[in-house]
C-alpha cells in the first residue's frame, strides 16, 4: 500500500511560525540564487521576459508546492471570444 502525504500546503498551515520559518529559509535561499540567474539571463537575451516569467513561476512551484501557474500570451479578442464560448481550436 503506497504511503499518502500531506501536501506542502498543509504541512506548512500545520506549522507553528518557527518551524515555518526553518523549512523556508534555505528553500528561499536557493530560489533566490535562481531568480537572479533568470533575471540575468532575460538582461542579456538569452530567455524572454515571458520565459523567464514560466521559469520563475517553475521555481516557486517545485521549491513551495504550489502548483504551476501556465501563463498564456491572449489577446482582449480572444479573451472576449473565449467568454462568449465562440473559440475553436
Amino acid at each position: 500500500m503506497a504511503t499518502i502525504s500531506p501536501s506542502m500546503v498543509q504541512q506548512y498551515a500545520s506549522m507553528t511560525p518557527a518551524e515555518f520559518g526553518k523549512s523556508v529559509e534555505p528553500k528561499w535561499k536557493v530560489a533566490e540564487r535562481l531568480v537572479g540567474e533568470v533575471r540575468a539571463a532575460v538582461e542579456k537575451k538569452h530567455l524572454t521576459p515571458l520565459d523567464g516569467a514560466r521559469v520563475i513561476s517553475s521555481i516557486t512551484a517545485t521549491l513551495f508546492g504550489y502548483d504551476e501557474f501556465i501563463l498564456r500570451e491572449f489577446s482582449p479578442e480572444a479573451l472576449l471570444a473565449n467568454s462568449m464560448g465562440s473559440v475553436r481550436r
